[in-house]
């Protein structure tokens, strides 16, 4: 379709025919989803609306003095520990309702280099889309998914080769409210990992993970409720285990209750915690239950001070042919101040304690611990509303276990980044 100045009308092409010309791969992924934005906003700039899309590009430096997070006492590899690099990221985002039901996306394509360990260079990618959706006036729900490569930490893993990380996520929601102080709801969430270095291949895996709870809900804002939910984790490739091949995939299935108190209208305190039990489909001794919890709480103070604190207790996965899995015990505290109309301050702290369970090989003990804290501290400046300059330090140091190929280290850095909309 031509307009009247006799060129094409991208609104008028359907965004799939793009997708479906580009070849597979994770680039071509992103920028498939980059063109349907813009095609997109150009169809919401015809219907009047230009405020649906936006552009965005940033550059940042960042340094790390102890990028493969090495033990205190390592010289690094060719006697180097730390390393600087830079980032170029560019993207798009687009957002828009249409009667009730709200679409939102983004797109964007990173290229990180490294000053000294260029062999770890590589570009980024990340993509997502999810509906806000409505149905008369007691459905509501969401749906999306996600995609994105970057390159894996290296806090479990001892090597200096390049690993990029592949996370694919799709997932739906859905609320109904039968009753003025009653909802029942239920999700569904399927992840997918994969690492392209061959010595990690073990740990590639799909998580399929499903709740659903009953809440009672209160004019306040307030809720009481039980949840129940089930996950289960399927590995690509069995584990090699003193000389046997070991099935790693494990089941977990809760019952917990769901608090949300809206203390004040800035104030809220949110608690799910119960039972969890998490199974193995080989070496059954490996089995576990326990109570598995997570306490948040946040607020404004003068509507210039925000608080956000964590506590929490559950299971999680571990990257180990050693263990399965750890029992996280942890806490994290999160407050932001505006210092002006123009200037941010942040800061983090968080501690984490993991207790290695689930053994797969039989020459060690159970019940190793590690520890770690990280800090944060950070400023943004935005001296116009399409510009803002952001810069960060932080600590992290961790108390670990050698027998896991990590011992304690301690990492300092530091980050710079201008970030632009259009």
């Amino acid at each position: 379709m031509l307009n009247s100045l006799g060129t094409p009308v991208l609104g008028a092409v359907n965004a799939a025919t793009y997708q479906r010309i580009l070849p597979a791969g994770p680039v071509a992924k992103v920028l498939g989803l980059a063109v349907a934005l813009s095609l997109a906003s150009a169809g919401s700039a015809q219907a009047g609306s230009y405020d649906a899309i936006q552009y965005f590009a940033s550059v940042g430096f960042n340094h790390d003095s102890n990028l493969f997070r090495l033990p205190d006492d390592s010289p690094g590899y060719g006697g180097v520990r730390d390393d600087t690099s830079r980032s170029v990221t560019a993207g798009v985002a687009f957002d828009q309702t249409y009667g009730r039901q709200q679409i939102t996306a983004q797109a964007q394509a990173s290229r990180v280099n490294f000053s000294h360990f260029s062999v770890l260079d590589y570009n980024g990618t990340d993509g997502r889309a999810n509906l806000n959706w409505h149905l008369g006036n007691h459905l509501d729900g969401t749906a999306g998914a996600t995609y994105a490569e970057t390159l894996a930490p290296y806090t479990d893993v001892s090597t200096n080769d390049r690993n990029l990380r592949l996370e694919q996520r799709e997932y739906a929601t859905v609320n109904w409210n039968f009753h003025p102080s009653w909802r029942a709801r239920a999700g569904w969430t399927h992840s997918r990992f994969h690492y392209d270095l061959l010595s990690q291949a073990y740990n590639n895996h799909t998580d399929d993970n499903g709740e659903a709870g009953v809440d009672y809900l209160v004019s306040s804002g307030s809720s009481i409720g039980l949840q129940v939910g089930k996950l289960k984790r399927n590995y690509d490739v069995l584990r090699s285990v003193n000389g046997q091949q070991v099935d790693a995939d494990s089941d977990q299935t809760d019952l917990k209750l769901k608090v949300v108190w809206r203390a004040t209208q800035v104030t809220t305190v949110q608690f799910l915690g119960g039972h969890a039990r998490r199974s193995y489909s080989s070496l059954n001794e490996r089995d576990s239950s326990g109570f598995n919890a997570r306490l948040i709480g946040s607020t404004m103070i003068d509507g210039k001070i925000s608080l956000n604190a964590n506590i929490w207790r559950e299971f999680s996965g571990v990257e180990s042919t050693v263990f399965s899995y750890a029992q996280n015990t942890g806490a994290s505290l999160t407050a932001g101040w505006d210092l002006s109309a123009k200037l941010r301050a942040t800061a983090d702290a968080k501690y984490l304690q993991r207790r290695f369970e689930g053994l797969l090989a039989s020459r060690v003990a159970e019940g190793l611990r590690d520890t770690t804290n990280t800090y944060t501290a950070g400023l943004t400046y935005t001296p116009l509303p399409l510009i803002s300059l952001n810069a960060s330090l932080f600590r992290e140091g961790r108390t670990g276990i050698a027998l896991l190929g990590s011992g304690s280290y301690h990492a300092n850095g530091a980050s710079v980044t201008v970030n632009l909309q259009y």
